[in-house]
């Protein structure tokens, strides 16, 4: 009896203590030169993580890991979601013992941070009659001017304006291959991702908004009809969809940015905001 009371003071007293004392996340840090924290697995490039930054463990889903980095840089956010492989602990065999496994932490949590999108998810735009599934940004060009060199993250201080941070600039990417993500809430900063020459993959980087030149349209942002749709499971890109197929999934008008028109479309409005289907 005695042993019994021992053990079940032993839990009470564990869930008494804060939850950095309960349960500790276990530490980490970056080893990846390029590892973009998201909002959600395989979902928004919120910042970058540095090499060597520390990273806190909070949670895993399949191959993406939960940090929370302490960086000694600048950041927009250093809460979010990397890839297990731009850990140094975490991507080795037994890395995650003991991680919980929770996905869906931070669903929507973007909204605090993106303003408007260029590839809302769920979403098509319609292409010579039919609707095809948006997976990319549209192409950009960047003025030639010294803030216009992308630079790895931005920052937001108090209530002033969103800036790039000029001490993290990404010089030498190939200008030629941008393509435009997404605004920050206020609008001033946008994501873009071009390759460094030759290299087979697209570095994420942040520019000053007013450095976007469209490329081959009239705006920044898809200039067809684009459309939300409850479900696009089975939906292949590349595939041209009839109006038929989009109305039976469930679809409404995408609703253009209230706050920032010239670049793009607010994603998933609530409810009761969303346009009709236009077709």
């Amino acid at each position: 009896m005695k042993l019994r009371i021992a053990v079940l003071a032993a839990a009470v007293a564990a869930v008494m203590l804060p939850a950095t004392q309960a349960a500790a996340a276990p530490a980490d840090t970056i080893s990846s030169d390029r590892a973009t924290v998201r909002d959600y697995p395989g979902r928004l490039v919120l910042a970058n993580a540095a090499a060597g930054d520390p990273a806190e463990v909070t949670a895993y889903c399949g191959d993406w890991v939960r940090i929370r980095v302490s960086p000694g840089h600048a950041m927009s956010t250093p809460v979010g979601w990397v890839l297990r492989g731009h850990l140094t602990k975490a991507s080795k065999p037994g890395g995650l013992d003991g991680v919980p496994e929770r996905c869906g932490t931070d669903a929507d949590r973007w909204r605090d941070w993106v303003g408007a999108i260029n590839a809302p998810f769920r979403s098509l735009r319609q292409v010579d009659g039919l609707w095809r599934r948006i997976t990319f940004g549209t192409g950009v060009n960047l003025a030639a001017t010294p803030e216009c060199v992308p630079a790895m993250n931005y920052v937001r201080v108090d209530n002033g304006p969103d800036r790039v941070d000029t001490a993290q600039l990404v010089p030498g990417l190939d200008m030629a291959k941008v393509s435009y993500r997404y605004v920050t809430t206020d609008g001033a900063i946008a994501l873009i991702s071009a390759p460094r020459p030759g290299a087979s993959y697209n570095v994420w980087s942040f520019v000053p908004s007013s450095c976007l030149q469209p490329k081959g349209r009239d705006h920044v942002y898809f200039d067809e009809p684009v459309v939300q749709l409850q479900s696009t499971s089975g939906l292949h890109t590349g595939t041209g969809y009839s109006n038929e197929t989009i109305r039976a999934r469930g679809c409404s008008a995408a609703l253009l940015s209230p706050a920032q028109p010239r670049f793009g479309y607010w994603v998933d409005p609530a409810p009761a905001n969303r346009p009709p289907c236009p077709v």
